[in-house]
Order: structure tokens, then C-alpha cells, then sequence
């Protein structure tokens, strides 16, 4: 659906909408229609119209980012091809660690698959994993690191881990997200390949355009159509809760560019509980 038939169906449409309503609810309310009804309800239709239409090009261009207040997400995307998984080896079931008693971390490079969405182990092709074991034995993913479209550098993303068995292992909590060390971004462990940036101008900018709908109806509904501040302010009410919860989720589904295909299941591995009591000492 282009936008230009987008500002045209809209724009026609909430014309046809206010002047018809208008006739009736205003010749029913005040004994008589405002004067130049059709000309006040082509204006009132061009400015909601427009700013709609105005709405999802910005959606189109920033999926999610901007939605309507009970839709959008509080941060923006930025995508990576290739990450280091930092691995925590273990033997039988306990943490190697280094002669200081530093756990040991192993780093393993991976890259999507050409055309894909999976990430695969560079040299082995084996598809990247959380936990479980490989050629190369048991392992837990304590760490990514990984290079943003801003980073001069590979920055260290940590997992989310709890301690369970008073203290003696670790397990990843439900979330399955890493953490920016020393930030707050963060990767779910679910959509590798997308790093998730908090932005309190996302924030600002997505309850800007939703109270600017806000006052839009109400601009329109009462000095354009002349209803009284009392019936505008119903008016405005219903038309901003119906444009929010049925119209432009409408218009975000048919203008957003197409889903990526779903990643493919993982292999089914078999947990590693990591044993953090009195570790061994790796030779």
C-alpha cells in the first residue's frame, strides 16, 4: 500500500466521515450544522489525514519504533553479522579455572550463514548454541562481544545468570538476554543478530506523535466542526482510542517490510548445571 493511496483514502474518507456525522449529531445537538460544514470537515479530514499518513512513512522507515502509546517499544535496533561467544568450559559439571582460580573463558567466533538467519562457528559451521556440549566438550555462553554500528571497538556483553543449589551452580535466568557491560544494551539470547539500544529520545518522540493525535482530534472536532468543548472532548476521546487501537495498527501491518523468516530450531541439547563451589583447578 503506497502512501500517497494512503493520504488519499484517508484524507477522503474522515471527510465523508465528519461532514455526514456532523449533519446529523449537529443539527440533533445545536438545531442546526456549523457553517461551511463541507469545507471544515475537508480541512479537518486533510489534517488527520496528513498526519497520519505522515505517521506510517515514519513507521515504515523505523518499524515499532514510534507506535501508538500502547504498541511502541522504548528502544531502537541496530543489526551484527558476527559475534564472539566467550564459552565457560566445564568438566563434569564444574567451571575449569586458571591456577589464580579465574574461571577460564574460551572465545569462539561466529558469523550469520549467508542468507540466513543462524549463526554459525567459523571453521565448523556448527550453529551457535547457549549451552551444551560440542568437539570441544561441555560449555556455558557467559559472554558475547560484538561490534555496533557506533563502536570503535568489540564491546563485552554479559549473560544473565543465577545462582541456584545454594550457591553451587549457575543457570541462565528466563530472560536468556546479555547485558552490555558498563551500559545499557542489551542482545536477546532468542534474536541473535539484533542489538537493542534504550533511547529516551525514542521514548520522547513516540509519546510526542501520540499526544499530537490527541490534540489533532481535538482541534478538529472543536474549532473546525464547531462541536461545543464538552462534545469535542467525547469526540476526541473515542476517535483517538479508535485511531490508536484499530487504524494504525492497520496501517503498520501493511506498510512495515515483511518479517524475517523465523531462525531455525537449534539443536536440542542437554543442560549443563556449572558447579560454582569449591571448583576445580584446571591443569
Amino acid at each position: 500500500m503506497t502512501l500517497l493511496l494512503v493520504f488519499v483514502l484517508l484524507t477522503g474518507g474522515l471527510s465523508a466521515l465528519f461532514l455526514g456525522v456532523s449533519i446529523v449529531a449537529q443539527g440533533y445537538l445545536y438545531q442546526e450544522a456549523a457553517s461551511r460544514l463541507p469545507v471544515r470537515a475537508a480541512v479537518g479530514g486533510l489534517l488527520l489525514g496528513g498526519f497520519i499518513t505522515f505517521w506510517s512513512a515514519l513507521d515504515k522507515s523505523n518499524p515499532g519504533r514510534y507506535d501508538t502509546f500502547f504498541n511502541f517499544a522504548p528502544y531502537s535496533t541496530a543489526e551484527f553479522t558476527e559475534f564472539e561467544a566467550v564459552r565457560w568450559p566445564a568438566v563434569a559439571g564444574v567451571l575449569r579455572t586458571d591456577a589464580s582460580g579465574k574461571t577460564v573463558e574460551e572465545v569462539v567466533k561466529f558469523k550469520r550463514a549467508p542468507g540466513g538467519t543462524q549463526f554459525l562457528r567459523e571453521g565448523t559451521g556448527e550453529p551457535f548454541i547457549m549451552n551444551g556440549s560440542d568437539n570441544s566438550g561441555s560449555f556455558m555462553t557467559g559472554a558475547i562481544r560484538l561490534k555496533g554500528p557506533e563502536d570503535p571497538a568489540p564491546v563485552r556483553y554479559n549473560a544473565i545468570v543465577k545462582e541456584t543449589a545454594g550457591g553451587k551452580s549457575k543457570s541462565y535466568t528466563p530472560e536468556r538476554r546479555f547485558n552490555e557491560e558498563n551500559g545499557s544494551r542489551y542482545v536477546e539470547a532468542v534474536q541473535m543478530g539484533t542489538l537493542f539500544v534504550p533511547s529516551n529520545k525514542t521514548v520522547f518522540l513516540a509519546l510526542l506523535l501520540n499526544f499530537v493525535l490527541l490534540v489533532l482530534w481535538l482541534a478538529v472536532t472543536w474549532p473546525v466542526l464547531r462541536y461545543s468543548l464538552a462534545h469535542a472532548l467525547g469526540l476526541t476521546a473515542v476517535g483517538t482510542l479508535v485511531t490508536m487501537l484499530v487504524l494504525m495498527p492497520l496501517l503498520f501491518r501493511f506498510n512495515r517490510p515483511a518479517a524475517k523468516p523465523a531462525p531455525a530450531p537449534a539443536p536440542a541439547t542437554t543442560s549443563v548445571p556449572v558447579v560454582t563451589g569449591a571448583p576445580k583447578i584446571a591443569s
